[in-house]
């Protein structure tokens, strides 16, 4: 006897099914999803650009001035207000599938499950915040350094190397860093409201009244 993809004795739920549900999940939710990603967007946007921009400033005069004090402040406020909106965004989400989450518990859903579709939508989500804003703060970077300085040290400033430590060109770690560290924040951000749907009493859910 099984229910879905849940079968019951063993409770397994394929991660082809849990991606399915969680796109399903946002699909539904698309104008929510889509502020959420915002958030990150802006906050992996304002991180590139100041990386970059900084590289061609160093790559047309040749002085290594490194960011200043304020940029890293303002950079980690950008991320901070970019996590609690993520944090904000997953609870509301929580309260929106009370119902939802108490029957699939009822029918055999462990904690685990839904922990796992919670952090694989805010990973989905992260994901895709981390390129979009690598790709718009790459275009304000190249537009300020063009303007500034020359399209010669916008390009020496994409494919120098080392930049944020990795022996790679500029344009590609900083692709790598923009997608890993959104992810990481959209997970760390979304862990005590996943955590929270997981621990809902199915009873007390399916009662529940927005």
């Amino acid at each position: 006897m099984s229910v879905g993809e849940w079968e019951i004795g063993s409770i397994e739920l394929p991660f082809s099914e849990a991606f399915r549900i969680t796109l399903e999940n946002i699909r539904k939710r698309f104008v929510r999803a889509a502020i959420t990603t915002a958030s990150i967007i802006l906050g992996i946007a304002f991180m590139v650009s100041i990386l970059m921009m900084s590289q061609v400033q160093q790559s047309a005069t040749g002085v290594v001035e490194g960011i200043r004090a304020y940029q890293y402040w303002l950079l980690f406020i950008s991320l901070l207000v970019s996590g609690v909106g993520i944090t904000n965004s997953m609870l509301i989400a929580v309260a929106e599938r009370y119902k939802e989450i108490g029957t699939m518990k009822c029918l055999g859903a462990l904690d685990r499950h839904i922990l796992t579709f919670f952090l694989m939508e805010s990973s989905i989500i992260g994901g895709i915040g981390g390129i979009l804003g690598y790709i718009i703060g790459l275009i304000a970077a190249i537009i300020y350094g063009a303007m500034q300085f020359s399209m010669e040290a916008v390009g020496k400033a994409l494919l120098s190397v080392g930049l944020l430590g990795f022996n790679i060109p500029a344009v590609i770690s900083l692709l790598l860093a923009s997608v890993i560290l959104a992810i990481l924040l959209s997970i760390v951000a979304s862990l005590y409201p996943a955590y929270y749907a997981a621990k809902l009493n199915p009873a007390d859910a399916l009662r529940y009244e927005i």
